[in-house]
C-alpha cells in the first residue's frame, strides 16, 4: 500500500519523482455525532475516545470516519463478547465432548479485526512509530492580516 506524501515528508523517505502531482488531500473532520449504529457501550465509549483523540492530532479525515467506525462496532462486540463468556469458555455437548463457546470464536474474530484496523490508525504500539502526527502551528490572526 503506498504511504502518502504527507508521512514520507515527516519521515523523510519523499522522493519529488515518485510523488503523484495532485495527491488526495481529503478535508479533516470539524464536527462528528456519535452513529446510531453503535449498539453497546464499549462501541461508544471506544468512538467517543478515538475521534476525540484523533481530531485533537489534526488527523481525522472525513474519509476515515467509516473505518473507524467499523472499528469501533468490532471492538464493541469484542468487549460485549467477552463479557457475555468470562471465565467459562467451553460447555459440553449432548454426546459428552467438550466445545468451545461460539461466543469465543466470535469475540476472537472480533479482536483480530480490531489488531487489523488499528494499525491503520495508529492506535497499537508498533504501528504508532511509523506515524508522526501534524505539526499544530499556533495562527496569530495579526500574521495573516
Amino acid at each position: 500500500m503506498a504511504k502518502p506524501t504527507k508521512l514520507k515528508k515527516l519521515e523523510g523517505t519523499y522522493r519529488k519523482d515518485r510523488a503523484p502531482e495532485n495527491e488526495m488531500q481529503p478535508p479533516l473532520v470539524e464536527e462528528i455525532e456519535m452513529p446510531t449504529v453503535l449498539s453497546n457501550e464499549y462501541a461508544r465509549r471506544e468512538w467517543i475516545k478515538q475521534t476525540g483523540i484523533l481530531s485533537s492530532l489534526g488527523m481525522l479525515a472525513e474519509t476515515d470516519t467509516s473505518l473507524l467506525l467499523a472499528y469501533c462496532i468490532e471492538t464493541g462486540r469484542y468487549f460485549e463478547l467477552s463479557e457475555r463468556v468470562k471465565d467459562n469458555i467451553t460447555f459440553n455437548t449432548p454426546n459428552g465432548h467438550i466445545q468451545v463457546l461460539p461466543e469465543v470464536t466470535e469475540a476472537n474474530k472480533s479482536l483480530q479485526n480490531m489488531i487489523k484496523m488499528s494499525s491503520l490508525f495508529g492506535f497499537n504500539p508498533a504501528s504508532r512509530t511509523k506515524i508522526e502526527v501534524p505539526i499544530q502551528k499556533d495562527v496569530d490572526p495579526l500574521d495573516e492580516f
